[in-house]
């Protein structure tokens, strides 16, 4: 093998409570000693990429990303309707807890954050200042939080507008960008004419498929894409996460996507470096 000067950058998406699964991919790579030398997340993305980017820690990883349902849990105690049904406040809190108030600089690894504006509808690549504000705004799914005023933005979820920011960790630097798509719906076979009928069945298939599309546009500019087979209904509600164990079936379907592509990456990480 030639020697290694290439720099990967991993791009990690949003979805939820699939995006547990972005552990799995970490996991793997750190398995196979697959560098990351770049980190872009977007909501649930950013939640896993802040802590891993910040300890290098796939126990301390797992610890706060599977583990500590009751704090999770509480957090979600905020209720208001004023643009949402969750306040965030005690969300953003626990944030500065568990990542012991850190800033970017204090990041392992060159982290960018993705949220939107809101008002003027642009994309915001956080990267300096403290973590936590901005794991709040690129969390705050639209209607289930409300939207966050910081620094004369109102910014919600990061997945409004760069669901999986390949462009963004390509941009910091990265020669090969690795990205994880969660919005893999299957555009066929998931609904079917008896659906019309349902309002919430149309409004629901509607957004996972604008989800779909604006995923599989965004992950264009990757090398690799690594998509976790989570389309199971059971596997995609947060009710589940705290009711069941499927924070670990969502490690594992991470751990095995991202081995299917690890003959891929390493192809791509030692072959001679192009001029």
């Amino acid at each position: 093998m030639t020697e290694n000067k290439k720099t990967i950058g991993l791009a990690l998406g949003s979805g939820g409570i699939k995006g547990l699964a972005h552990v799995g991919v970490i996991k793997t790579l750190a398995r196979h000693n697959i560098p990351i030398d770049f980190i872009a997340g977007t909501s649930i993305g950013a939640w896993v990429g802040a802590h891993y980017a910040i300890c290098k820690n796939i126990e301390k990883l797992e610890i706060y990303t599977i583990g500590k349902k009751k704090e999770k849990l509480h957090s979600m105690f905020e209720l208001t309707l004023k643009g949402g049904f969750i306040k965030g406040n005690k969300i953003q809190h626990l944030f500065e807890q568990w990542l012991e108030d850190a800033s970017f600089q204090d990041a392992q690894i060159p982290l960018k954050i993705i949220a939107t504006e809101l008002i003027n509808g642009k994309e915001v690549a956080f990267s300096s200042g403290k973590i936590a504000p901005a794991l709040r705004a690129s969390m705050g799914v639209p209607s289930i939080f409300a939207p966050f005023a910081y620094n004369d933005m109102i910014l919600v979820d990061g997945g409004i507008c760069n669901p999986v920011p390949a462009d963004i960790v390509r941009k910091m630097g990265a020669n090969i960008v690795i990205s994880v798509n969660l919005d893999n719906y299957r555009v066929e076979g998931l609904f079917k004419k008896e659906d019309i009928h349902s309002i919430a069945g149309v409004s629901a298939r509607s957004i996972d498929l604008l989800r779909h599309y604006l995923a599989t546009h965004c992950v264009k500019s990757s090398d690799v894409v690594i998509e976790p087979k989570n389309s199971q209904e059971e596997l995609s509600a947060w009710k589940n996460y705290f009711t069941h164990d499927i924070g670990n079936q969502h490690i594992k379907l991470g751990e095995e996507a991202t081995e299917d592509q690890i003959p891929l990456i390493k192809e791509l990480l030692y072959s001679a470096k192009s001029d």
